[in-house]
């Protein structure tokens, strides 16, 4: 296939609060180029800004194309934000607070960019072109550094009327439970994100608990990847296996609420975490979902894990702006 079949070519963005991904995504919705940078969380808004254009730049230059060769971008941010301005409202994971995210870019880039939460695109791209394939109603969990939601409901994403409906990492499952960043206490992203279990492991540590994490914990101040939890939990590290258990209860329980009140044909579950972790992971969320649920006794509800991995946020993000620009 060559590149000029391909067009026009839409930039697809994935902000995290630890990873920056792009990839320049061809009408076809095939990815030709990607890159991948560490997000500048700690230090604001114009350095988090200098890294996507960077990992932008990396991606057009590993697909053998340049600026001018887009037509849009689209950017998929950890929120609450507003998809009309561009704007950042705050993130408990960046830096960053009522930040133009969007026409900073916009403006760097001289092309129109279409913001969007972080986990409502990666959901978006799940339903269009990965597990969520046939189905017209579904919750997608990604979790990683936080945990963040999309609900698509008749075929359609669900943002209610503040526009930040979704927001499933913050339903409260443990009253009086570790603060988020979010300001609120006992939420599932307090207990069940990746955040959550290291500082869970970190306490473990503390308290003379031997697991095979100690010295990554020790240098990196606490933070841990995906890829090291499940080295931990390979080499049967009970104290990383006992956290991961408890993390994989608690999301079962937002979802079991969810459940509850929304009845949605299937579950997806994706991030880092996840896909680090495999099937043995959402077996545990299943378990736990499943034991919870009270309107789903034929067990109707699947709860399966994400198809797209990391390409999830970038393909999402780029059929949104493609939809909407070209």
């Amino acid at each position: 296939m060559s590149l000029q079949g391909a067009g026009p070519f839409v930039v697809g963005i994935d902000l995290g609060g630890t990873k920056t991904l792009a990839g320049i995504v061809g009408a076809d919705n095939q990815i030709l180029g990607r890159s991948k940078r560490s997000t500048p969380a700690k230090e604001g808004g114009p350095a988090i800004v200098q890294t996507i254009v960077q990992c932008v730049d990396d991606a057009l230059k590993n697909a053998g194309l340049t600026r001018n060769d887009i037509a849009a971008a689209g950017i998929g941010s950890p929120g609450p934000l507003n998809p009309d301005t561009g704007v950042v409202l705050f993130s408990a994971n960046l830096n960053i607070r009522n930040f133009p995210l969007g026409p900073d870019l916009s403006a760097i880039l001289q092309r129109p960019v279409l913001l969007q939460n972080d986990v409502r695109v990666g959901g978006y791209g799940e339903f269009r072109l990965g597990a969520g394939r046939g189905y017209q109603n579904i919750v997608a969990a990604f979790v990683g550094t936080g945990i963040g939601g999309c609900l698509i409901l008749d075929g359609k994403v669900f943002t209610g009327s503040t526009g930040n409906a979704g927001e499933l990492g913050h339903i409260i499952v443990k009253t009086g439970g570790p603060k988020c960043g979010c300001g609120a206490h006992g939420c599932v992203e307090a207990i069940a994100s990746k955040t959550a279990i290291a500082r869970r492991i970190s306490k473990a540590i503390r308290k003379g608990h031997p697991t095979v994490l100690s010295d990554k914990l020790a240098k990196k101040s606490g933070r841990l990847k995906s890829g090291e939890l499940a080295d931990a939990i390979a080499r049967n590290d009970l104290v990383a296996i006992r956290e991961v258990h408890r993390a994989a209860h608690y999301l079962g329980v937002g979802l079991s609420n969810l459940s509850n009140v929304l009845g949605p044909e299937v579950f997806i579950i994706g991030g880092g975490v996840a896909g680090a972790l495999g099937d043995p992971y959402v077996d545990l969320v299943r378990a736990s979902a499943r034991q919870h649920m009270l309107t789903d006794p034929d067990e109707k509800i699947q709860i399966v894990r994400a198809a797209l991995g990391d390409d999830a946020g970038i393909l999402g993000a780029s059929l949104l702006a493609r939809e909407r620009f070209v």
